[in-house]
């Protein structure tokens, strides 16, 4: 495939429900629309070999984030995640950057109250006493963290969607 000019893509999981995000993407649709030349048709096989030659990761430096990151299990996340929308939840979830969260709400709008709805106190993220009884159903008792989130995908979005 060859383009004129630099194409930039960027991909960032998780982004789905945050303020300013359909804002961003109504933005970047308009200027996909500006340009001099006409438009050529490209397969999705070209645009992903051009994406997957060009773009190399750079490293994560939010630390939880980057926990996340490297802990994904693609293959059993999709045997466990049904859904886009919920590996996107379990995205949101894991790196804490969930507007289910009220102390990530509050980091957004300051207007938010940081404190948790459940047990008035916080800000806290799963580890909030009001889940204790679901997350002992769900993963028994073992402490809660990022690593048994991370390695049980399928029972963290349960979790996340009965606490949430």
């Amino acid at each position: 495939m060859q383009v004129k000019g630099d194409v930039v893509i960027h991909w960032v999981p998780g982004h789905m429900d945050i303020p300013g995000n359909e804002a961003a993407d109504m933005a970047a649709k308009e200027a996909a629309t500006i340009t001099d030349e006409p438009s050529r048709p490209v397969s999705l096989a070209g645009a992903l070999s051009c994406v997957n030659r060009s773009i190399h990761d750079t490293p994560i430096e939010h630390l939880r984030t980057a926990l996340v990151y490297k802990k994904i299990k693609p293959a059993k996340d999709r045997a466990e995640v049904k859904s886009r929308k919920d590996a996107v939840f379990l995205a949101q979830v894991c790196s804490s950057h969930c507007l289910s969260f009220k102390a990530y709400h509050h980091l957004l709008n300051s207007a938010v109250d940081p404190m948790c709805p459940r047990c008035g106190e916080g800000p806290h993220t799963l580890e909030c006493a009001g889940t204790e009884s679901t997350r002992r159903d769900i993963f028994g008792e073992v402490s809660l963290s990022l690593e048994v989130l991370t390695d049980h995908p399928g029972k963290a979005v349960l979790m996340s969607r009965r606490t949430l």
